[in-house]
């Protein structure tokens, strides 16, 4: 077993991992508060344009969705400085920066004011902040002090109740809402207790020990897992400070599994991860079991999770709230301070000394 020393945990991400359930029931009553947005007709879809832990949110919510409803209202996620050529008079374009200082974010949400005047952001201060109250532009503010991927709640809830509080999501959908949140908060405190125990029992402490000196290779199905595989990626890779690499079911049948041969001399060193959860498509089931199978064949080791709860939502920020335990595990094996991020800060160091014509 690999040597546990919390005191590389420099700013106590222990600490915010352990009150999550806190900032699930926060961010929630914060979010029921999201007034009705003052617009002639309503949006026929929306684009939320965010980076990193201020993305993950908007990718959950259109998991969720997509999930529980049949709902025609289109959301996708924006990840670059330049807009689709999609975006109109009838797209709800919503900027979630934590920070509020997000550079892409900020640039992109600039050029959506030509093409709509439905624009809504989510933020806890920062530049967007500023160009909201600039430009009278509604938005939610968030409680600040938080690395933005251990904001998580506060983003997903304050998507979720902007479509929510706007009817832009059918009535089906609000009564899971208020179902799942019932379990919620529950659920994440007492599974807390157990994640939060450096013990073998523990399933999270048990991974990371079975992680160190590993790379781990993170599948799902594609579609309402998607969000929770990317989360457990980025977290491994901002608090671990560790290479992780992930894909989704079925594409991955279809040319990644060819590639776990060469090289030879690595693929011991690659630790498999299967997220799963019980509504996916049978036919991804039965390719999930059909891969598990053949990389047990090959002496390779895999790990499998579902996700705890009756609801959906429950069961994926359960697997999401494994990931993170997780990952900060890792990082203290690995002696590394979970909250640092060294590499992104030297990045935008370098950044800051350039400027770009037109942008």
């Amino acid at each position: 077993m690999s040597n546990i020393d919390i005191n590389y945990d420099l700013k106590s991400m222990n600490s915010l991992l352990s009150n999550f359930h806190k900032q699930i029931e926060n961010a929630s009553e914060l979010g029921k508060e999201i007034e009705e947005l003052d617009f002639d007709d309503k949006p026929k879809e929306m684009i939320i344009l965010g980076m990193g832990g201020s993305a993950i949110g908007g990718e959950l919510l259109k998991g969720v969705v997509e999930q529980i409803t049949n709902n025609k209202f289109r959301i996708s996620i924006n990840r670059s400085y330049d807009l689709p050529e999609y975006v109109d008079k009838d797209t709800l374009v919503v900027a979630s920066s934590y920070s509020g200082n997000t550079e892409e974010t900020l640039i992109a949400f600039e050029k959506a004011l030509k093409y709509t005047d439905k624009l809504f952001a989510i933020t806890s201060g920062g530049k967007l902040e500023k160009i909201c109250k600039e430009k009278s532009i509604p938005y939610h503010k968030l409680p600040s002090g938080f690395p933005p991927r251990a904001a998580l709640a506060y983003s997903f809830f304050g998507l979720l109740y902007l479509c929510v509080n706007n009817d832009l999501i059918n009535t089906e959908f609000n009564t899971e809402i208020r179902l799942a949140e019932n379990e919620l908060a529950l659920t994440i405190k007492k599974l807390t207790e157990r994640y939060s125990s450096h013990e073998n029992s523990n399933p999270a402490f048990k991974l990371a020990n079975n992680l160190f000196g590993q790379i781990p290779i993170i599948y799902s199905s594609v579609g309402i897992l998607e969000a929770v595989n990317l989360r457990w990626k980025q977290q491994f890779n901002e608090n671990s400070k560790s290479l992780c690499f992930n894909n989704y079911f079925p594409e991955m049948n279809h040319n990644e599994i060819s590639g776990w041969v060469i090289p030879k001399d690595m693929i011991n060193r690659f630790r498999i991860i299967l997220l799963r959860d019980r509504s996916v498509n049978p036919r991804i089931r039965i390719r999930l079991d059909a891969v598990k199978e053949i990389f047990k064949n090959m002496d390779l080791q895999v790990d499998e999770y579902y996700g705890i709860g009756e609801h959906f939502i429950t069961r994926i920020f359960d697997l999401i709230h494994l990931g993170d335990w997780t990952s900060y595990y890792l990082a203290v094996f690995n002696k590394q301070d979970p909250m640092a991020i060294p590499l992104i800060i030297k990045l935008k160091e370098i950044l800051s000394k350039t400027k770009t014509e037109g942008v």
